[in-house]
């Protein structure tokens, strides 16, 4: 494993013997000056897409090199068409910055997000009668828990070519009924966080609160906890939503006193997606991998300031100096292939 002067990895079994020490780097957030923009090239919108009134959006992550430039980029999610997808990443690579500055020297940023809105001037408002007609019948259908043929059905109405950003939202409405009426609650997660991203314009209000208090009890009940934190953020901004966002806040309250609790560990399940990804935010300083299951290739950190990639191996402890801030977690890997990630509480060791 290429081990990172500034990551402290220590074995998490009995057998790993004392901890590993090794220097770390103080990265002080004061110190830092963040990269900034020097040429954003736009994205060409797919002329194929274009001509079929499609929109949609694409969510990057990536890291700005010493350099200025952009690398290790890649999608986290999307509206699902792969046109859009890829003249994001195209148009992203071109990007220039002046790099972040600590110190005076050039240093990565590792932590940024950018999402891109591909969405016509003169584009189709509202949904076709094509789209209103098949969403009414398939929706008709999972209400009455007739749930045979629906995944099918959902294909087929996705294999429209879906046209503006009010079809797309009620697409994965329907979608997000699905798996909620199947008890599929990880592919519920991930298609509240695809409609949640642009739905407030194009739903209705009693689906979109729904939608975002459904979001943040599910995080919660599955631990994905700065998840939880995020969508309930969201649920309290929502004018009128004020009844549901207080019948949500003592569990909100009960998360606080939960990620406090140094004798509790967080255990998330994962699973890789059809992006070949997986990624969690933590909440805490340490975590591990177990009960893996399939392929896993990589496994990238990356905070504010720091970005180190490692091979994945189940039984180590990765333990994260106080200074780096705001950690996501990434991990690549075969499709469907399945772990569980447990943040755990940093040992004291001297750096």
């Amino acid at each position: 494993m290429n081990l990172i002067s500034t990551l402290i990895l220590i074995a998490a079994s009995s057998q790993a013997g004392n901890a590993l020490e090794v220097e770390t780097e103080d990265f002080l957030r004061e110190t830092i000056i963040n990269a900034v923009p020097i040429e954003r090239t736009p994205a060409t919108f797919p002329r194929r897409a274009a001509e079929r009134g499609q929109e949609g959006w694409v969510q990057l992550s990536y890291v700005v090199n010493e350099k200025g430039e952009v690398e290790s980029a890649v999608v986290e999610k999307s509206s699902g068409i792969q046109s859009f997808e890829k003249a994001a990443l195209t148009a992203i690579k071109k990007w220039q910055f002046k790099p972040a500055v600590q110190n005076g020297k050039p240093i990565k940023q590792c932590k940024n997000q950018i999402q891109m809105d591909f969405q016509l001037k003169n584009g189709p408002k509202g949904v076709s009668r094509r789209f209103l007609s098949r969403y009414k019948s398939l929706i008709a259908k999972i209400e009455s828990n007739d749930l045979e043929g629906v995944p099918e059905k959902i294909k087929e109405l996705r294999e429209l070519n879906l046209g503006n950003f009010t079809e797309d939202s009620y697409f994965w409405a329907l979608v997000s009924r699905y798996h909620f009426k199947a008890g599929n609650e990880f592919d519920e997660l991930d298609v509240l966080d695809n409609l949640i991203h642009r739905g407030e314009k194009y739903l209705n209000k009693e689906i979109y609160v729904g939608s975002v208090a459904r979001a943040t009890l599910l995080n919660l009940k599955h631990n994905r906890l700065k998840n939880a934190i995020r969508y309930f953020d969201i649920l309290a901004e929502i004018q009128g939503a004020e009844d549901v966002t207080k019948q949500v806040l003592p569990y909100i309250d009960k998360l606080h006193a939960f990620i406090e609790d140094d004798n509790k560990q967080i255990w998330v399940q994962g699973q890789i997606s059809d992006q070949d990804l997986w990624q969690h935010e933590l909440v805490r300083n340490a975590f591990t991998i177990a009960n893996i299951e399939g392929d896993l290739t990589s496994l990238e950190v990356r905070c504010l300031n720091q970005y180190s990639v490692y091979d994945v191996q189940q039984g180590l402890q990765w333990n994260i100096p106080e200074q780096w801030r705001g950690c996501r977690v990434y991990i690549h890997g075969k499709e469907g292939a399945s772990f569980n990630l447990i943040e755990t509480v940093k040992p004291d060791i001297k750096a």
